[in-house]
């Protein structure tokens, strides 16, 4: 009975949700800015359980998270276009670690490594100017926001990990916004499913067909109730937050965790997973952890923005 009364409560809030994403509030502030979706303040659940399968230790425990302040996030990832807008504007040259100049490459069966001539302009791949901007470093994507924030005069910034999950998760339980199904995630998310299983050999591959071999333009998949493209796959996201090794403290207000807690800031948490990442990554809760610097064919961010506390 307990679970069938959850499932009833489950879908009328997915419903419910459904309808404010037909009439969420969008907005942008500039003509290189991205389109803004007005997400509502709140309380949700986070984390996974520990039966979970494939629950990381990024997951995170369950937790209820209370954010009071209205917040927007990017309809979409930031794009090759937007991003060039940064880059002509300001002349921004990309920061690397030493000897790890370029961007993480992907093969057939195995991590290439970092190829010098790749960057977010030549990924590796082809691109159009409406793909995700990939080989993206968190230390990249805050100077983006940084100079989004400088040229509006509006507080422009990186989500927070937590922001990040309660932004995806829209009011839904569950690995995935869409439901339990494994197989509609094509639907709404490029991932690592039979088409990737034709190129590459790692991943468990969702059982699905998105027809797409690395990155899809943004919005080529349904949203997410409230509106969102892309919060899972197409690029993994970076977050503002830091790496830390005890999820317990991880903050329930929706505030950015940094040095705090043992945080090691020279670590950030990207999320979403990618178009190359399986049924173990390409989930709600799931987090990962790669230096501040680090450029790969994966990596790219989307940005967002306080409207009152």
């Amino acid at each position: 009975m307990t679970r069938v009364l959850s499932f009833i409560v489950s879908f009328a809030l997915t419903v419910l949700f459904s309808l404010f994403a037909s009439a969420a509030d969008t907005f942008t502030d500039c003509d290189h800015c991205p389109e803004m979706v007005q997400i509502p303040a709140g309380t949700a659940t986070l984390g996974s359980e520990p039966w979970v399968a494939n629950r990381k230790g990024g997951d995170g425990p369950i937790r209820e998270v209370t954010i009071t302040y209205s917040f927007a996030v990017a309809k979409t990832e930031t794009t090759r276009a937007q991003y060039r807008a940064f880059i002509e504007a300001t002349g921004y040259e990309t920061p690397y670690e030493p000897g790890r100049e370029g961007c993480n490459t992907w093969t057939f069966d195995r991590v290439l490594g970092f190829v010098r001539d790749h960057n977010w302009e030549a990924p590796g791949f082809d691109q159009r100017e409406d793909h995700p901007a990939i080989c993206i470093s968190a230390v990249d994507a805050e100077a983006y926001a940084a100079w989004l924030a400088e040229s509006t005069g509006k507080p422009y910034r990186l989500l927070s990990s937590t922001e990040f999950e309660y932004a995806t998760r829209a009011g839904t339980r569950g690995p995935w916004f869409w439901g339990n199904s494994n197989v509609d995630a094509c639907t709404y998310a490029n991932i690592a499913d039979s088409t990737f299983r034709r190129l590459y050999d790692y991943a468990p591959v969702f059982a699905c067909d998105d027809a797409q071999e690395r990155t899809a333009p943004v919005s080529s998949y349904q949203s997410n109730p409230w509106g969102l493209h892309d919060m899972l796959g197409n690029a993994w996201e970076w977050t503002a937050d830091c790496a830390h090794p005890d999820m317990n403290k991880v903050p329930t207000d929706g505030r950015t965790w940094r040095e705090e807690d043992d945080g090691d800031c020279n670590k950030r948490v990207p999320r979403g997973g990618s178009w190359a990442s399986g049924t173990d990554w390409v989930r709600a809760a799931a987090q990962a952890a790669d230096g501040a610097q680090y450029h790969s064919q994966l990596l790219g961010f989307r940005v967002a923005l306080t409207v009152d506390e």
